[in-house]
């Protein structure tokens, strides 16, 4: 069965995380005037099996039945528990009346049983096609029977009493499970529940936590992290050694090693934990959505989970239905049809570039993964990666009396501020990283199990008996497999440790640092051993003329030729010009050229005090002409850019040493990739990136399978098929009186 990367845990009305904490938000029982009889009552019904599609001899009277089994009632409390979910939010925050948001709820819980009632008979109607690869055979009315009739006469009798009050649950099992075949889908959509209901309980718990505090680093400061930090693979479920589900709700009822991969904040305790699954409970019953005698202190117990697990089993089946209707777009997508939008694309750009070139550089400079420059009118256009080794706020300070100093001229400033650049010290600058609050600690031991990085000085200190550190744990050691957990650092080498020394200081909580402190010529040196370590050669040479003759009186300007320090080159292992990658390649994992990348953009995050070019798609843009870059910053780069990619160089400025990486260079004149339709899906490759814009455009939720929505609805939000009871939610209506 299929593996659905794209699966989405969004649900329409699933619990989410500002739930449990809404009475406090909203006032304490927002919803008083219902009682459990009056939250019971059906405000509407969905059966589009009395359309006409669904009568003797429309396409899918074969099917009626099993939809008109399906319980399609719209409960009054699924109403209100859909307003504090997510309506008031409308009330609060965009000015919609009571009347206006509670009628949009009403049209988005019609709307969605009547597309997941719709989507029952596509895959009835799929199944039934013995030509279909994937579905034939799998869905039929027979079969959703027999198991729906097998499900329930496996249940407890505890389970049973909420299965017969939401008996649409067993029906999403069997399409969330094609049958009881795969339930990867069905355990995703479980998995996204219980997951939102545990960091709801996780926020309530935060304020019984004792030794909670509100220091998250040590440092006091912060630091941007690599795209995808800690972001969960959007299908990831936790699984045991049977592959089954290995995940639940902590309520402090139950032990926390009954609740599988769930990893419990640090100070939480039973008692903390069931205090804040209180208040969850206490907002339930304040807004009467906890029916009288049931089991509270077991989550599995109460009416409703089941109510917002119908919710989230909903909206899946909805997603599942989606991506369906996006692969058959998707068909559409031939060789033939995907050229000539490249090649359409292709002509346009020239046309365009070669008559105006500012487009080109501002296109360029918008460049992405989705937004793509396929024609250069010119070569000498790149990108580079800047790595800022800043002065000292003191020398700072007397640069600025340099500078302001009139009886000065700009080139005995230049050589003052030489002499200042020559006792620059750089420190690792990835301290906010660490943290006292494991939650929010990004560091980790580095064991003799990884593989990292050891220059001189860690491989001294870890004789002396301190710690190393390394970074992102679960992004570098969950990040592959079928089930990765977490999203894989692009462009990040991740195996560059803290450089310096990091002990944690028990009794006060804290961590102490102690850096390396680095000239620019140790620093090259160690940017140039980490990397021969990722398996690369970079070596490079001192400029001689380097602040000498900097003034040129016959030209009457500044030669700024003489202000680069240093140039050098990464190569492949082989020396190489990084193995020959091409334009095509840039993002593909594994080839020189993106680990060169990987490398000086871990560093970059390590020292530069030149936040703006972290997680850049290529870097900063350098045109061949006159640009806003500072002066001595734009001859390095556009010098670099010549040299091709590869090529660092090291020049100054007011703000500190310059280190300039070029990461991308538009060589010559012409198209610049050329679509492989063989290499489409190769990751990383220019035709992968391609295609896969073209597939977002094409069968995206906002177009393709949204427009196939818009369809259905339009054809059976109808009488026939919808029937709303205004008068028993009238008084929810009203509020705003």
């Amino acid at each position: 069965m299929k593996n659905r990367k794209a699966f989405r845990r969004t649900a329409v009305s699933a619990l989410c995380v500002a739930f449990a904490l809404s009475a406090a938000s909203c006032g304490e029982g927002m919803i008083t005037t219902n009682s459990e009889k009056d939250m019971a009552q059906v405000v509407g019904t969905v059966n589009i099996a009395n359309h006409e599609e669904f009568q003797e001899g429309g396409q899918y009277a074969a099917y009626a039945s099993a939809i008109s089994s399906v319980n399609s009632d719209i409960l009054k409390r699924d109403l209100v528990a859909y307003f504090l979910n997510t309506g008031y939010t409308y009330v609060q925050s965009y000015g919609y009346t009571y009347e206006q948001t509670f009628n949009l709820l009403m049209d988005n819980l019609v709307n969605r049983k009547i597309i997941v009632q719709y989507a029952m008979a596509y895959y009835f109607e799929r199944g039934a096609d013995a030509g279909d690869e994937e579905y034939g055979g799998v869905y039929s009315v027979s079969d959703y029977t027999q198991y729906v009739e097998e499900q329930t006469a496996a249940l407890d009798d505890a389970l049973k009493v909420h299965y017969e009050n939401h008996p649409e649950l067993l029906t999403l099992q069997y399409f969330l499970t094609e049958g009881g075949r795969d339930g990867t889908d069905y355990d995703r959509a479980v998995y996204s529940l219980k997951s939102m209901i545990n960091s709801t309980l996780d926020s309530a718990e935060t304020d019984y936590i004792s030794d909670q505090d509100d220091t998250s680093s040590s440092t006091g400061d912060t630091r941007t992290t690599p795209t995808g930090v800690g972001t969960e693979v959007e299908d990831y479920y936790p699984v045991d050694a049977e592959g089954n589900l290995d995940y639940d709700v902590y309520t402090g009822h139950n032990t926390l090693d009954s609740c599988g991969q769930y990893e419990a904040q640090d100070g939480s305790t039973q008692s903390t934990r069931r205090r804040a699954y209180n208040v969850f409970l206490s907002n339930l019953s304040a807004n009467n959505l906890l029916n009288e005698g049931e089991d509270t202190g077991n989550l599995e117990g109460i009416d409703y989970y089941y109510v917002e697990l119908a919710s989230q089993l909903e909206q899946a089946l909805i997603n599942k239905y989606a991506d369906d209707l996006n692969d058959e777009a998707n068909e559409e997508l031939t060789q033939e049809y995907v050229e000539e939008k490249y090649n359409s694309l292709l002509a346009t750009q020239k046309n365009s570039y070669d008559s105006d070139q500012d487009t080109f550089e501002t296109a360029i400079g918008s460049v992405s993964d989705t937004s793509f420059v396929l024609y250069s009118p010119r070569e000498g256009f790149g990108f580079v990666y800047n790595i800022v080794l800043p002065f000292s706020a003191t020398q700072s300070q007397i640069l600025s009396t340099y500078t302001n100093d009139t009886g000065l001229r700009q080139e005995e400033i230049y050589q003052k501020r030489a002499a200042l650049l020559s006792n620059i010290r750089a420190t690792d600058l990835r301290t906010p990283w660490f943290s006292a609050d494991e939650d929010s600690n990004y560091a980790f031991e580095a064991t003799a199990e990884d593989a990292y990085y050891k220059n001189s000085f860690t491989q001294s200190n870890e004789a002396a008996g301190n710690k190393t550190y390394l970074f992102f744990e679960d992004n570098l050691k969950k990040s592959s497999g079928d089930n990765a957990q977490y999203e894989k650092l692009t462009q990040y080498y991740g195996r560059y440790p803290y450089n310096g020394t990091a002990t944690f200081d028990e009794t006060e909580e804290e961590w102490n640092f102690v850096p390396q402190r680095l000239s620019v010529d140790t620093f090259l040196d160690e940017m140039e051993g980490y990397y021969a370590y990722a398996g690369l050669r970079a070596s490079g040479t001192e400029n001689a003329g380097y602040m000498q003759d900097i003034y040129d009186e016959a030209e009457d300007e500044f030669d700024y030729s003489k202000f680069i320090y240093y140039q050098g080159k990464v190569t492949g292992s082989d020396g190489a010009t990084l193995g020959g990658t091409e334009h095509k390649d840039y993002f593909v994992e594994g080839t020189e050229a993106y680990t060169a990348v990987s490398v000086f953009n871990e560093l970059m995050f390590a020292y530069s005090s030149d936040t703006g070019g972290f997680n850049t798609y290529m870097g900063y843009t350098v045109s061949p002409y006159k640009t806003d870059y500072v002066a001595e910053f734009e001859y390095a780069a556009q010098a670099a850019i010549r040299e091709g990619v590869g090529t660092y160089v090291v020049c100054p400025s007011d703000y500190g040493w310059h280190i300039i990486y070029v990461s991308f260079v538009y060589d010559q004149a012409g198209e610049v990739y050329g679509f492989d339709w063989n290499e489409r899906e190769t990751e990383g490759t220019f035709s992968y990136l391609f295609y896969e814009s073209l597939k977002s455009d094409s069968s995206s939720s906002s177009s393709y399978s949204s427009m196939v929505q818009n369809k259905i609805l339009g054809e059976y939000n109808t009488s026939s098929c919808v029937v709303r009871y205004e008068n028993r939610y009238k008084d929810l209506l009203s509020m705003d009186a």
